[in-house]
């Protein structure tokens, strides 16, 4: 047997010990989701989106056995997540070929067998010699010493752990307290994620709002404008037009209305004018109407 056939043999054998380790994890990882999914009652989850709905309770026919849809979902999901996982754990772990391995395992080998497997080609007497000794040194290396029983083990353990939990619960049926539709509370108590808006106050009955706070200041503080050195508070009246009105109030005047008889058409001078004129126009304002009167 040549040298490239051997390294070849035992980097075969080295990819099977690693795929036998990536089920391994990836069963155990499954069990131990599966386990936590079932006592943490996770198959509420489904209740909580609209998409599932019409689908919980269903059961389906599945190798002569049935299974409810939330059970088919925590599978597929439980295997889903166990499948990443297994994914990014042997992507960062460090991958040895079979020649580092070997020469790792049998330090006689070490540094020769790497120096013979990469000038297999040349023809040589130094380099048919090396790969002469390598060959008879390398028949004692076998494949099954490249297997990890401490990895295997650890991963067993594991299973046989989740298999007797999981045969607890299935016979018991014990399951924790907790639900993933308790969430729903917490959820709406985060800031930007709840759809509520703490702005907003809910419309009554009676057209107003649950706010507690005073609405007679919602036109902010009164204007005051200043006549002759007298302040005078405006305000707009709730419901009116617009402009302003003055804030100061005057006697009630009760009388009764009297219809005047039929008069000329012409003008007619002013019976009366309002003697309380703002200081300053007073004059201005007695001659217009004085005016008027005599034409």
């Amino acid at each position: 047997m040549s040298i490239e056939e051997i390294v070849k043999r035992h980097e075969s054998t080295l990819k099977k010990y690693r795929g036998l380790y990536a089920f391994a994890d990836l069963f155990a990882s499954f069990l131990v989701i599966y386990v936590l999914f079932v006592l943490f009652n996770i198959q509420d989850l489904f209740l909580m989106f609209s998409t599932f709905e019409p689908y919980t309770g269903a059961r389906y026919n599945i190798l002569g056995f049935n299974a409810l849809f939330e059970t088919l979902g925590l599978i597929s999901l439980a295997f889903i997540l166990s499948l990443i996982l297994t994914a990014v754990r042997h992507h960062r772990a460090e991958k040895k070929d079979a020649i580092a391995l070997i020469e790792e395992t049998h330090p006689v080998l070490k540094e020769r067998l790497r120096t013979a497997y990469d000038n297999r080609n040349t023809d040589n007497i130094i380099v048919r010699d090396l790969i002469g000794g390598v060959i008879i040194d390398s028949k004692s290396v076998k494949s099954s010493s490249f297997l990890n029983r401490k990895k295997l083990a650890r991963d067993l353990v594991v299973i046989v752990f989740a298999f007797t939990v999981l045969a607890y619960v299935a016979g018991t049926g014990y399951q924790t307290a907790f639900s993933p539709t308790d969430l729903n509370g917490v959820i709406e108590n985060i800031p930007f994620v709840s759809d509520s808006n703490s702005e907003l106050y809910p419309v009554e009955e009676n057209g107003g709002t649950s706010n507690n706070e005073s609405q007679e200041d919602i036109f902010g503080e009164p204007a005051v404008i200043v006549v002759e050195g007298k302040e005078v508070d405006l305000k707009i009246p709730p419901g009116a037009g617009q402009g302003f009105t003055s804030q100061e109030t005057g006697e009630q005047i009760n009388g009764s209305f009297i219809q005047s008889g039929p008069v000329n058409p012409e003008a007619v001078a002013s019976q009366s004018y309002y003697e309380n004129l703002p200081e300053g126009y007073r004059n201005v304002i007695q001659s217009y109407f004085e005016e008027l009167a005599e034409e």
